[in-house]
């Protein structure tokens, strides 16, 4: 991951997660949190037209750092990476996605749950990674084991964060910044 973004990450903590409503709503919603001073936006590719949304978005809002979500296959990959956005964010991981993002040198965070898929994502030299489902899956509970074992890997947790339980995964020190839906307007 590019040492930017990883910093812009940090910074802003909360990183709000679009992708699944209707055009319109999708860039209303971006131009908004742009407005609102969210620097980073996550648009997943769950709709039928987030892509070609996306890239309105990019060339009209040229200094916000965009990452594209659901990317979910190595095709899906291949085409949304012809557009070079910021970044690109998985919910699970896999060694075709893994190999292709490094070949292409592209900024991208697989999505992990299991110590077996942490130690996939360090084969890579991934050490900066989406836990997903982070309430599915044990929570701010999980985190603080896996703390223990993989003390040099950074989450940013996503799926069941809400404005209620955003701070409690912040305080963890292996989670660098959270990813929700719930995240709209400051």
């Amino acid at each position: 991951m590019d040492a930017k973004i990883v910093k812009e990450i940090e910074l802003q903590k909360k990183i709000p997660i679009i992708g699944k409503e209707a055009p319109s709503e999708i860039f209303d919603t971006f131009s908004k949190l742009i407005d609102q001073k969210f620097k980073i936006v996550e648009i997943t590719l769950r709709s039928k037209q987030a892509l070609d949304v996306a890239v309105i978005l990019k060339e009209k809002f040229s200094t916000a750092i965009i990452g594209l979500g659901s990317i979910t296959s190595l095709n899906i990959l291949k085409e949304a990476s012809k557009f070079d956005f910021d970044f690109y964010v998985s919910p699970g991981i896999n060694q075709k996605i893994l190999n292709y993002t490094i070949e292409k040198n592209l900024n991208y965070i697989p999505g992990v749950s299991t110590p077996s898929e942490i130690m996939m994502a360090l084969e890579y030299e991934k050490k900066i990674l989406k836990y997903f489902h982070a309430e599915k899956n044990g929570g701010t509970k999980s985190l603080e084991i896996i703390n223990e074992i993989f003390e040099d890997i950074k989450f940013i947790p996503t799926g069941g964060i809400t404005l209620e339980n955003y701070n409690t995964y912040l305080e963890l020190p292996n989670v660098i910044s959270v990813g929700s839906t719930k995240f709209r307007f400051n």
